[in-house]
Parts: structure tokens; sequence; C-alpha cells
């Protein structure tokens, strides 16, 4: 009988080891499974020029198992596929872009165990290198005083939009135009250069008293460095056409020149370049690229936020305020005058060179209220604003309105918008 009562002892036994293991078994704790974490970054602005230092930060990236302040990330600023900075645990990072366009960046985020994840975020960086904001508002265009601007009525625009803070420099827009030249848009000699079916410049001659500072001399151009029969006098000792206004530039020469920025921006052109050229099919403001302003956002933003008569307020003109009336006898670098309006930082908008507006013109704009007015989308001529370095001093109220043919070059140059 001992070998039974073994036998039962045994199997006593054996089912209470196999009732222990299964217990172990089901007690045991299930570790948690290693997966990826999270990319997440902010920017700041999420739009600007060359000038300007992005602000980057991935703080908001997140790791399911571990720490945040343990993740490493690392930044490719223009998704080329190439990462501009190593793995850091710093969140943070800053950049300045030396070209135009938008800018996609690329966020990777690295944890512990060598997961990743990758985020992307777009800025929008500008090409003039100089853009103020203007508010959108209701504003009195007209004075009841000024030429072709007495006629007084409340204007409302409804949109923000960027405005060139400084006129367009001759470097600017030689810039342009050499493009133009490597891309067989133009046909240039040395006396001219004219434009090629589509393209983005037109006309820069050699007009005797008027010409133009840029120049082609084989096959490139550049800016003069002495005078050509200047009626305005020699240039001054030292003279740098570089940071003067382009002044020898047709209407349709600064609509291709804004056409030419967007497209460096990646931005759809906002000219028609044929017919009426009209701006984004008659409505200007709706535009998504560069455009000129309107002859309303011009005076809104000359006589910026309290109806002043000048740029600069209600003060008379003087040659510490503007470049006109010759009391330089030529154009002056952008700039060099105190800010008017001080407000928007803008500069020159009284006196140096005039400036084209998008709307073609008429004198008498009546005195009912009007909305995002764009005016005359074609017609013999095109409003000019802000008068020149040659002109006398009513020309710089901000509702003196002049006009000319678009084919008209001297004393004439530009400053871009942009809708926001």
């Amino acid at each position: 009988m001992k070998p039974i009562r073994v036998l039962a002892v045994i199997a006593v036994l054996s089912a209470v080891l196999a009732l222990t293991t299964t217990c172990g078994e089901d007690d045991k704790p299930t570790l948690p499974v290693n997966t990826a974490p999270t990319a997440c970054f902010t920017v700041s602005p999420d739009s600007g020029t060359t000038e300007t230092v992005f602000q980057f930060d991935a703080s908001c990236s997140s790791d399911n198992k571990g720490l945040t302040s343990d993740l490493e990330v690392r930044w490719d600023w223009e998704s080329d596929g190439t990462w501009d900075t190593p793995y850091s645990t710093t969140k943070t990072a800053s950049h300045q872009y030396s070209t135009t366009g938008t800018k996609t960046i690329t966020l990777e985020v690295k944890d512990t165990g060598g997961l990743t994840d990758q985020t992307t975020r777009q800025v929008q960086v500008t090409g003039d290198g100089h853009l103020v904001l203007v508010p959108a508002g209701t504003f009195i265009m007209g004075d009841g005083v000024a030429y072709c601007g007495h006629d007084e009525h409340q204007v409302t625009l409804t949109r923000d939009f960027y405005i060139g803070q400084y006129e367009v420099t001759n470097e600017q827009y030689l810039v342009a135009v050499q493009w133009a030249y490597d891309n067989g848009y133009v046909n240039a000699t040395s006396s001219s250069v004219t434009d090629n079916l589509d393209g983005m410049t037109v006309e820069l001659l050699d007009l005797g008293d008027y010409h133009s500072e840029i120049q082609f001399a084989a096959g490139a151009f550049s800016l003069r460095e002495s005078p050509s029969g200047s009626a305005q006098g020699a240039y001054p000792e030292g003279y740098d056409p570089a940071d003067h206004p382009v002044k020898v530039v047709t209407w349709y020469g600064a609509v291709r020149y804004c056409d030419w920025l967007s497209m460096q921006e990646g931005l759809p052109r906002a000219y028609e370049h044929s017919g009426d050229w009209s701006c984004n099919g008659g409505d200007p403001y709706g535009a998504a690229g560069y455009r000129l302003p309107t002859d309303a956002e011009w005076e809104y933003a000359a006589q910026y936020n309290d109806d002043r008569t000048y740029p600069w307020g209600d003060g008379s003109p003087n040659s510490s305020r503007a470049n006109y009336y010759s009391n330089v006898g030529w154009t002056t670098p952008v700039g060099i005058y105190p800010a008017a309006p001080v407000s928007l930082d803008l500069y020159d908008m009284a006196g140096n060179v005039w400036e084209w507006c998008d709307d073609g013109y008429t004198c008498n704009l009546g005195t009912s209220p009007q909305t995002d007015p764009a005016g005359p989308s074609s017609g013999s001529s095109r409003v000019l604003r802000g008068g020149s370095w040659a002109h006398y001093e009513s020309v710089l109220r901000c509702a003196f309105r002049s006009y000319h043919t678009p084919s008209l070059t001297y004393y004439v140059g530009f400053r871009c918008v942009r809708s926001q």
C-alpha cells in the first residue's frame, strides 16, 4: 500500500505546483509597448523677410513613456534632406534665411529608445527685404485742396496689407533685369534693353537727361558709376546708385517686377500681361502675389492714421523732411529722411521719385463712400503719387493725385504691396 500512498502525495504536490506556476504567470506585470514620440513645434513669426530671425520651439513634442526633456531634436531648415543641426535636447532654435520663397521646415525628434517622429511647418520669406503691415480701416480720401484730390469721401479698406517700407532701389531692380536676361526674357544691345513677348521688364533705355542708372555691357547688367549728360547735374562725389530708387521705369516694368517677385516666392503673379493688364481680374485686393498699391491704399498709408496733410504731419515741407524742388538736385538713397508716417515706419512717401499705383486714372472721385475701391482697371493713364526730387511742395500732399501714360519713365519709381 505504500507505493499507492507515495503516488498520491506526488500527484497532490504536482497539482499544487501547477496551480502555483499558473498563478505566478497571471500576476506577472505587463511592460508598456515602446511607441514613437510625437513631434511638434511652433514658429514665430510665420512670415518675414531675409532680415527676419525666425524662432522655433519644439517644447510641445511629447513622449508617452519618458520625459519630454529627454527627447532629442534636429532641424532641416528647407526640407532638402540634409539636417542642418545635430541632435540636441535643447528644444528651441533660430534661423535667418538668405533667400526668398516659401520655406518648409522639418523637425525630427528621437526618444531614448531610438524611435523617431517628424513634422513640418512653413514660413514665407519675402524678397524686397522690407515690408510694413498696414491694418485695415476707414479714412477720408481727399483733402478739399489737392489737385485731383479735392473730392473728400469716406473709404473703407477691409483687408490688411503689406507695403514696401522703401521705394524699390536700382540694386533690387537690377537683380530682376539680370534674371530676365539670363532666362531669355529680354533682348539686349549695348544701348537698349527691350522685352521679349511676356518678358519681365520693358525698355530701360538711355534717355539722355533722364537716363536709367542700369546699363548693359558684355552680357551682364550693372549700375552706372558716372552720369551721362544729366540735366540734374553731375553725381556727387562718391555717388553709389545702388540704394537710390529706380527712377526710369514704366508702369509695365513696375508690375512686371512685382510679378517677378511673386515668381521668386512661389506666389501666383497678380497681372495679366496682355489686354488691359488687369490685376487679379479687376480685384487687386484679392491678389495673392505682389502688386502695385491701389490709389486708396497709397493715400491711406501716407496719411495714416490721422488724416494728416503730409506724410510727416501738417507742418510745411522743408529740406529736412523730403527731397523735393531740386533742393538736392538728384535722387537720394532710400530711407535717409525721417520716417513719415513714423507710426508705420515708412520712408520717402513724399519726394525722391513719383510712385506708380495700380489704378487707371480719373480725376473726379466723387463724394460717395466707397469700400475697397480699385479705380478704373484700364485707360490711357495710370495714377502717380508722392512727387519727386524735382517737383514743388504742393505735390507732396498725401491727397495730391497725378497721372501719366504707363510708358512714362523719367522721375518715376514704385514700391510693392501684398494683401495679407
